[in-house]
């Protein structure tokens, strides 16, 4: 019953687009791989609204730091 007990993972120490990215299917983590690197078409603040739309909770500044390679997933 407790086989896949773990502690909370650390905020600090990892990527909230990354982990979202792991937990898709192929076919949505290559649609959000894509709109991750299409700034023009979706801003942060739009990606993320659409994305909550969608169930999937990502704020613009979590968004922002990825893109801006500031997040754990570059450090």
């Amino acid at each position: 019953m407790l086989e896949e007990l773990e502690p909370p993972k650390n905020k600090a120490v990892y990527c909230k687009v990354s982990d979202s990215l792991d937990n898709l299917d192929e076919q949505d983590r290559l649609i959000l791989k894509r709109a991750l690197a299409d700034t023009d078409s979706w801003p942060a603040k739009t990606l993320s609204t659409a994305l909550r739309s969608r169930g999937l909770s990502l704020a613009d500044t979590t968004i922002a730091k990825h893109r801006n390679k500031t997040c754990a997933c570059f450090r």
